[in-house]
């Protein structure tokens, strides 16, 4: 029989229950107002989704990224060979041998449900399932998942979802720690302590924070990892695509942080506290912190140096490997360091001058003529200016000519304001300068 109608009619878990349950092969199209889902089944498992309007969250790139899998510069590789070659990504960073199959497969299963989740928040859309006689994926890391599961669990978050919204209405919201030097005692997780975490789903908000919950110093791994992304800063849309979780889970946490008053929603003051903390120049936190140093130091830095200069530079001398690792990887590192925040500062003040970031590093440099002398790092080789989901990312590389994480530096983008130039703005915040 045909497959297709309004999920009015026929509830999405209806639809996946009936395909489970005869068997079917095929692929699985459902239309909203704002987007198109596709599911692939192979004899009734789900094998595959895709969504037309992507939420970046999805992207299997970027859930490794998240899960500390890959590294932006391997991540970034890898999407080049993928334009080249048409590859799937998977595949590829398995051939380079950035991640195993396993890392792979979890990735892929997290990137599969996270969009057929959603699809159970639908009020209202069209389905029609095209059945085939095979669906072409990868065998090797694409384990086929059973229906039967994902609709419990799909049933709970969509009975969950109302008082989870209940507690986060907005998702532009901003929310700060309330205590920011508490310390917590990381317990171990269970299945179970996840699904009944600490609010109450009868409550209403406000009843919640009246009548705060008192809790232990404990929290889950999941809790912790989610309270650690919150700086007063991040929208909760902004903790989403940064946290390592789907977006259930991330906002579940978040629900249960709230009720516990160990987290907050952040005022327009206080958004704009974090952010000029944020913004501050590293060149002046330092012309500070070089007061500190011992000065017992300094006539060991100075005899160091020296050593550095009389020491025959012979590859066979047993001392000189351990200085030069030493002479790269802390001196001229350093100085590479301050170079890359200079180049910030000047992206920075080019936004505010002119309302756009440079788009490269050179295009900074031909700007600016105070930065030629340091546009080079200590080797001689060229850095790195992009802005990239919502950051300003600067780079440069080590001795050996490879990206180092020693040498990245990430600053939120400054947004710009309604009041031209001198103003910008960050989440729910518009800062102006006086």
């Amino acid at each position: 029989m045909a497959l297709e109608g309004t999920l009015r009619d026929f509830s999405f878990a209806d639809i996946l229950q009936l395909i489970s349950l005869q068997r079917k092969t095929g692929v699985l199209t459902l239309k909203d107002a704002e987007n198109v889902v596709t599911i692939s089944f192979l004899d009734g498992s789900i094998i595959g989704s895709s969504s037309l309007s992507q939420h970046p969250e999805d992207r299997i790139g970027l859930i490794l990224l998240k899960r500390g899998e890959i590294t932006e510069n391997e991540l970034e590789t890898a999407l080049k060979r993928q334009e080249e070659t048409l590859q799937r990504l998977g595949r590829i960073l398995i051939d380079y041998k950035l991640v195993d199959g396993e890392a792979v497969r979890v990735a892929l299963s997290k990137q599969i449900l996270q969009i057929v989740y959603r699809v159970f928040r639908w009020g209202d859309g069209d389905y029609h399932f095209s059945q085939e006689t095979d669906i072409d994926y990868d065998r090797d890391l694409m384990r086929p998942m059973a229906a039967d599961s994902i609709i419990m669990e799909g049933a709970r978050m969509t009975d969950e979802w109302p008082f989870i919204d209940q507690r986060i209405p907005d998702r532009e919201a901003v929310f700060i720690k309330v205590s920011p030097d508490r310390k917590f005692e990381i317990g171990e997780e269970d299945d179970d302590d996840f699904e009944n975490l600490g609010f109450s789903f009868t409550e209403t908000p406000e009843e919640s924070v009246s009548e705060a919950k008192p809790q232990d110093d404990r929290l889950l791994p999941v809790q912790f990892e989610i309270y650690g992304l919150v700086n007063g800063i991040l929208s909760v849309n902004e903790l989403i695509a940064e946290s390592p979780f789907v977006e259930f889970e991330t906002c579940k946490v978040l629900a249960d942080l709230l009720d516990r008053g160990v987290i907050r929603t952040a005022s327009q003051e206080e958004v704009a506290r974090s952010l000029s903390r944020i913004m501050e120049p590293v060149a002046e936190k330092s012309s500070v912190g070089f007061g500190i140093v011992p000065w017992l130091a300094v006539p060991f830095l100075v005899l160091f140096g020296f050593s550095l200069s009389v020491m025959p530079h012979n590859t066979a001398n047993p001392g000189f490997g351990l200085i030069s690792r030493v002479w790269d990887g802390c001196i001229l590192e350093g100085v590479s360091w301050y170079r890359i925040d200079r180049l910030s500062c000047a992206a920075e003040s080019q936004f505010f001058l002119e309302g756009l970031y440079p788009e490269n590093a050179e295009e900074l440099i031909e700007k600016l003529a105070s930065l030629q002398d340091g546009f080079a790092d200590p080797w001689d080789q060229n850095y790195r200016v992009t802005t990239r989901s919502s950051k300003l990312v600067v780079s440069g590389l080590d001795a050996s000519g490879r990206r180092s994480p020693r040498l990245l530096l990430n600053r939120p983008l400054a947004w710009e304001g309604e009041g031209g130039i001198g103003a910008y703005e960050g989440p729910g915040v518009r800062l102006l300068s006086r």
